[in-house]
């Protein structure tokens, strides 16, 4: 078995040279086959480093074409895949009348903390009684959106209305406001690092943003010029941090370390990015409620694919990827719930509701139960899968 790494090599115009020795319009891992067989003969095709002879030169410069080729204009096909449909057990929790439910966090102890942007509280769903409790915010039309946990069980989250990062302790009961530097940023999208420093979007402002938690401030992060409009945020395990901008459908990267802002272009005629969530093998899954597609970014390879959602899918937003590297994705007007499996390249789809729901956001727990916020319904969802 051969092993082949490639990286770049400088001094050869790589750019010019022809590597898609198929002709098909892609330059991938069949090319490198190719070349690879031709080893040892004089095939002028495959003899990129002229010498009259195919070998670990060629394959060098092949290495070097093959990661400064320009993918920016390939608009990959949606492709069609496989889809099933599967029972569940869904149970809805009604909250109170224009409470708005946004966002939600699962605690150690199985509970359900979410936002009310309409109500100004959060709130804790405890499933084994049913039991709810609400904890009203002290700053009137705060508008609570995104929620997240420490380690130490305290509820953070974003007041976008009143330009602030909030702090519950569930136990005492208090509140901590605090005042985001830049004036109507409009916080949202929380998720902590491995050191425990809490990450946001400033959608309003087109920054990112962090909260040491021992020092208490806030430390701000430009990501670009005007127009810029950062969306979904997430955190891999290296510790980069990936936001969408949704003007312009990219993906981008803040290195912490250097402040280094990296930007990949999304080949598509149209594309209006939801969510984003990342897998345990470095691919970056999204929402494209345009044209109702999945797409997949490779970190790695650096090619996007897509795939059409089924057409019970209407206006597919929300996105969590499990444990398992399933992902699962919410409609802001449908009634039913999917997953994909990458492995066996199907949707499997889930009626959740008669009526249409608004997804505005999900989570996975341990145990591989869905939990939802529907905003419009006012409700939280409970889904238990069969599979």
């Amino acid at each position: 078995m051969m092993l082949v790494v490639l990286f770049p090599l400088s001094g050869y115009a790589q750019s010019d040279i022809d590597i898609d020795f198929d002709n098909n319009g892609v330059v991938d891992e069949q090319d490198l086959a190719a070349l690879t067989a031709a080893f040892g003969s004089n095939q002028p095709q495959y003899d990129l480093h002229p010498d009259g002879v195919i070998n670990f030169k060629d394959l060098i410069i092949f290495a070097g074409a093959y990661n400064q080729r320009d993918t920016s204009e390939v608009v990959p096909i949606t492709e069609d895949v496989e889809e099933q449909v599967a029972s569940a057990q869904v149970k809805f929790y009604e909250l109170s009348t224009n409470s708005r439910p946004n966002d939600l966090a699962i605690d150690l102890r199985g509970y359900i903390w979410f936002t009310e942007a309409g109500g100004n509280a959060i709130g804790r769903l405890e499933p084994r009684t049913d039991m709810i409790l609400r904890f009203s915010l002290t700053t009137p039309g705060a508008q609570p959106h995104s929620i997240a946990l420490d380690s130490q069980g305290h509820v953070w989250f974003t007041e976008i209305a009143a330009n602030r990062i909030g702090r519950l302790d569930p136990f005492s009961e208090d509140i901590q406001e605090f005042t985001i530097p830049t004036p109507g940023s409009r916080p949202m999208n929380l998720k902590f690092d491995d050191q425990w420093n809490l990450w946001f979007i400033e959608s309003a402002a087109g920054r990112i943003a962090r909260l040491d938690l021992v020092t208490e401030t806030i430390e701000e992060f430009s990501i670009g010029e005007q127009g810029v409009a950062p969306g979904s945020l997430q955190i891999d395990d290296s510790g980069q941090v990936w936001f969408v901008d949704r003007e312009q459908s990219l993906l981008g990267t803040l290195d912490p370390d250097t402040e280094e802002i990296t930007t990949f272009s999304l080949p598509s005629d149209s594309l209006a990015i939801g969510q984003m969530g990342l897998d345990s093998v470095g691919k970056v899954w999204f929402t494209d409620r345009d044209s109702t597609r999945l797409g997949m970014f490779d970190f790695v390879s650096r090619q996007t694919r897509y795939f059409r959602f089924p057409e019970e899918m209407e206006s597919p937003y929300a996105l969590e990827v499990d444990s398992n590297d399933r992902v699962w994705v919410g409609g802001q007007s449908s009634g039913w719930l999917t997953s994909f499996s990458f492995q066996d390249t199907t949707f499997t789809l889930y009626e959740i509701s008669d009526d249409d729901v608004e997804v505005k956001n999900l989570r996975v727990d341990p145990r591989g139960v869905v939990w939802i916020v529907d905003s419009t319904g006012n409700q939280i969802g409970r889904i238990e899968t069969s599979d």
